[in-house]
């Protein structure tokens, strides 16, 4: 009889932590899936990005046309229209770079070979990355929208 109840819990036990296991693999898979559904939210506006880089250009260039035969008062005011479009093409730039870099230093291949807790400290830290660059790239293309859209 004893040595039923000492099996009974041992089996008991030892599901436990098989649920438990198994508990944190899908936990760890669920964070995996929030941080790629943020990735693949954020990665066609890169398109968005290129488009409005290349229109910003556009409109520098424009400027500089405008700026060779104005008088001082709108030679002024091109040079800080001029400024505003090359702050947002770096902006548009960074946002850019931010994705790149972190795509390029994501490492979910290394997630099977850390342990779960391991494995959620690093998914955690990937999604806040993720999710700054995802505000960085959505405030540039805004704003550069909104930049050329007054003009």
């Amino acid at each position: 009889m004893h040595k039923r109840i000492v099996l009974l819990a041992s089996l008991l036990t030892f599901s436990v932590f098989l649920g438990a296991c198994h508990s944190d693999e899908e936990t760890v898979k669920e964070t995996e899936n929030e941080v790629f559904a943020i990735h693949d939210e954020v990665m066609p506006k890169i398109d968005d990005i290129m488009k409005l880089r290349k229109q910003l250009k556009k409109r520098i260039t424009s400027l500089d046309s405008l700026k060779a035969g104005g008088s001082a008062a709108a030679t002024l005011r091109t040079d800080e229209e001029k400024e505003q479009a090359s702050r947002l093409h770096r902006n548009l730039d960074v946002a850019d770079s931010l994705m790149m870099d972190w795509m390029g230093h994501y490492n979910g291949d290394t997630l099977a070979k850390l342990s779960s807790d391991d494995a959620l400290r690093y998914l955690n830290g990937q999604k806040d990355q993720i999710t700054d660059v995802k505000t960085k790239v959505n405030t540039s293309i805004e704003q550069a929208r909104q930049f050329l859209g007054k003009k």
